[in-house]
């Protein structure tokens, strides 16, 4: 889910500076990011529901969460492929080229975002989230202390 955020974020972010998409294609965007969210959240739950019934192995339950994780999959190629139809223009791509290397302020603010972005998606929320939550209580015992 955090991957599929942060593309998401990404691809209405650039959409936003560099495309000039009409209505439609706006719509057509977020309708299949939304699927994507969508088919990942019914995932979630299925595979939750799952583990409720039964920690122990189960082909039919093994076959629910592979279908729903397939779902998952078909929902990402598809808005893949539409992403491909809406945006790839050599044009648009040549200008995003040339406005990086003019902007190189742009362009770091990009590969920091990037970075950052990248951490997001491969720290599992506890570890990031656990450390913020420490944080806050050690600076409330600290202004109770005060």
């Amino acid at each position: 889910m955090r991957f599929h955020l942060v593309a998401a974020l990404y691809v209405i972010a650039f959409c936003a500076k560099f495309y000039n998409l009409s209505s439609a294609q706006w719509a057509l965007l977020i309708l299949t990011i939304a699927s994507v969210f969508i088919c990942e959240i019914f995932n979630t739950v299925l595979e939750r529901v799952c583990d409720t019934v039964t920690t122990e192995y189960n082909k039919n339950i093994e076959f629910i969460k592979d279908v729903s994780a397939g779902a998952v999959l078909v929902s990402a190629i598809s808005a893949v492929i539409v992403a491909f139809i809406l945006l790839f223009r050599v044009d648009v791509f040549k200008y995003i080229l040339s406005y990086f290397t003019h902007n190189i302020f742009d362009l770091i603010v990009l590969i920091l975002g990037s970075a950052l972005a990248v951490c997001f998606i491969a720290v599992k929320p506890e570890k990031y989230l656990g450390t913020i939550k420490k944080h806050i209580s050690k600076t409330k015992e600290e202004t109770k202390k005060d």
